[in-house]
């Protein structure tokens, strides 16, 4: 759980620094010329910080969605800087161990604490939101309404306009003395004292106040501040944009109110002053006609000082709102959502070595700086490496200055990384995801060495057989009309497990032509039906390997070239021909011919045992898939994409063991490693 929160706090972090300081530049900016300004109208006050606070959850939004975007419509490449060299059993390299890391580095846990006060401020202040939205409805549930179009003492510019609002606004009136309140957004209700309902000139004022506040919307853009300081509530400036908010919104509504020339301002301003004992009523959620006590005296000398004559620049200052608003969104989106990639106008070489064999333990990726202090600058990238112990990571290392030099030469002057992954699929990929590269696949297990106690036998004393022959799936296969048309042709290799009941389960190919005539071969197997392999009298699970070539009529293309046989030498391998080049379709088997292939074996002694590669003795081509077994023993391994094999048993002996080569198509083939 840790590490997760660490992830995250990570990411987002990556993700929106850059974009928040930018809002807190601009936002300060703007912030400090209205406070040196500070007898600017009201109106350009209030919208101002308004169009401030909202740019900076809209500014990140858009940016998401900007990013979102563009993942939908721009497939990402790797970096073009990056060089791949992927090294693969039997090549041995000598590497110098590496000590594990162990634990939690200190990095995640700092992340793991940030992300816990910053989710648990967010949830502190939703769920002060949520517990006075919740008292504010049920204040509502207790109080008796009535619209207040219906009010006996409502004046008639009042009357017009609350019909203005197009809402159903409702008035009632309380015991206690409170300062008169609005909130609702669809039904606005209005809470006034009951010492006001005999004094109708007080009344229409408070009335017009709130009505005021209903069709300027206020409630609605007071919940949407008060959301994003929730979520932003780390922020100082939120904080201090909001406080100030209140402020000036009761200023414009005031210069509103007043812009009424039947309304006395001094009888405004004497409500004002008898409001200031009065109760406020959930004051943080509602909207309030005094909601501060503090700023009624800048109010009053507002009121007293304000001319009938001076005009309210509602365009003008709604169009400020936009401009600011708009502006300082796309500043916001036009930023990169991450800061430079680790890798990012870098030119590394990269090296990849997969243990095949399992042998070592762990896959290596190794990175080769091209800068000096390279190494430093990616420290805290890695450190997302590190976080994805003990699942994927087995260790990390930096090698620098003569360290690096011995070990890698010239390549390691400006320093190395050196990543060892666990020993899977998934480990490898995850780490070259989080280092920004390309995952590759692995075909995993190809080279390891069987036993009675793995999930699958690559030798077996009867190996599977396909029922009904080829010609059982033969009649299935179509040469694909995308490869006919254009001109692919060549051999697929498939290789799966026959399992207990003679079912194929997860067929993969290793080697493929495309045009569709991969996902033929693996659709057919996937139909194919087998008598299993038998190990000491009982079925298991036998990785088996198949052939499928596919040839267009009349194509002259040589063996070497398309990698299929003549045909005069093909048994027990599909050759799929497709009509091509005169305009006709469709597909024909060829028959097979009773003439095999021979195979070729070279063999090496290793201090572990023995590795070889396995070839087609006539074009010297490897051969993906074939079987190699100690005969007389189930000590055995299987080829892989380049026809290599090692077998790890350090006590077996080269010269005196007899080593039995079986591949569809092909004679069996065995030799003794002395010849």
């Amino acid at each position: 759980m840790i590490l997760q929160m660490a992830d995250l706090a990570a990411a987002a972090f990556e993700n929106t620094w850059l974009p928040l300081v930018i809002w807190t530049l601009l936002s300060s900016l703007a912030w400090f010329v209205l406070r040196v300004f500070d007898n600017t109208h009201p109106f350009y006050q209030y919208h101002t910080r308004l169009a401030l606070i909202f740019s900076l959850p809209a500014g990140l939004l858009l940016l998401a969605l900007i990013h979102t975007a563009s993942g939908w419509f721009f497939s990402v490449s790797p970096e073009a800087s990056l060089t791949f060299i992927t090294l693969t059993s039997p090549l041995d390299i000598a590497f110098t161990p590496i000590e594990e890391s162990s634990g939690i580095p200190m990095i995640s846990l700092i992340h793991a604490m940030l992300f816990f006060l910053f989710s648990a401020g967010v949830t502190f202040f939703i769920g002060r939101f949520i517990i006075q939205a919740v008292q504010l409805k049920k204040l509502r549930q207790r109080c008796l309404f009535q619209p207040v179009r219906e009010l006996d003492q409502l004046s008639p510019a009042n009357l017009g306009l609350a019909i203005s609002t197009r809402k159903r606004v409702q008035v009632s009136f309380l015991e206690t003395d409170i300062v008169p309140v609005t909130f609702g957004f669809r039904n606005p209700v209005i809470l006034l004292p009951e010492s006001l309902r005999n004094q109708p000139g007080k009344l229409n004022l408070a009335i017009r106040h709130e009505l005021t506040h209903i069709t300027q919307h206020d409630f609605f853009s007071h919940l949407m501040v008060i959301l994003t300081e929730a979520l932003f509530w780390f922020h100082p400036l939120v904080h201090r944009l909001k406080h100030e908010l209140v402020e000036y919104r009761e200023l414009r509504c005031d210069h509103l109110v007043l812009s009424e020339k039947s309304i006395s301002r001094k009888e405004y301003a004497s409500l004002l002053l008898e409001l200031i004992p009065m109760t406020n009523i959930d004051k943080e959620l509602s909207v309030n006609m005094a909601q501060e006590s503090s700023n009624l005296k800048k109010r009053i000398t507002m009121i007293t000082q304000q001319t009938n004559t001076k005009p309210i620049p509602k365009r003008t200052s709604l169009a400020l709102l936009g401009a600011i608003f708009f502006s300082t969104v796309i500043v916001m989106a036009c930023t990169d959502m991450q800061t430079q990639s680790v890798f990012d106008e870098e030119e590394l070489n990269l090296m990849t070595d997969i243990d095949r064999t399992g042998d070592r333990g762990f896959h290596q990726v190794v990175i080769f700086m091209s800068e000096e202090e390279q190494a430093e600058r990616h420290e805290s990238k890695l450190e997302q490496l590190r976080m994805l112990q003990p699942e994927h990571i087995q260790s990390i290392n930096i090698l620098k200055g003569e360290a690096a030099v011995e070990k890698y030469g010239s390549r390691g002057e400006k320093g190395v990384i050196l990543i060892n992954t666990k020993l899977s699929e998934e480990s490898f990929n995850t780490t070259l995801k989080a280092l920004g590269m390309e995952t590759q696949p692995l075909l995993m297990d190809i080279n390891r060495e069987q036993t009675a106690d793995e999930d699958f036998f690559v030798v077996v004393e009867d190996m599977p057989e396909l029922i009904g022959g080829l010609a059982s799936i033969q009649r299935e296969i179509r040469y694909p009309e995308m490869a006919r048309r254009a001109g692919i042709e060549g051999r697929v290799f498939i290789q799966f497990i026959v399992n207990e009941q003679g079912d194929v389960e997860n067929p993969q190919i290793l080697r493929g032509i495309g045009g569709g005539a991969d996902e033929e071969a693996l659709r057919v197997v996937r139909q194919a039906k087998f008598t299993p392999g038998m190990q000491r009298g009982r079925p298991v699970r036998v990785q088996y390997s198949l052939p499928i070539s596919f040839r267009l009529q009349g194509s002259e293309t040589t063996p070497e070239q398309s990698n299929i046989e003549p045909r005069d030498n093909q048994l027990n391998e599909m050759i799929v021909t497709g009509y091509g080049g005169n305009g006709q379709s469709g597909t024909q088997i060829e028959p097979e011919n009773s003439v095999q292939r021979n195979l070729g074996i070279q063999l090496w002694n290793t201090d572990n045992g023995v590795r070889g590669t396995v070839m087609d003795a006539r074009t010297n081509e490897p051969v993906v898939g074939a079987n190699v077994v100690v005969k007389g023993t189930n000590i055995g391994a299987s080829t892989d994409m380049e026809g290599n094999f090692t077998i790890n048993r350090s006590n077996l002996d080269i010269e005196s063991s007899v080593f039995q080569v079986s591949y569809v198509g092909y004679r069996t083939l065995e030799t003794r490693g002395r010849e």
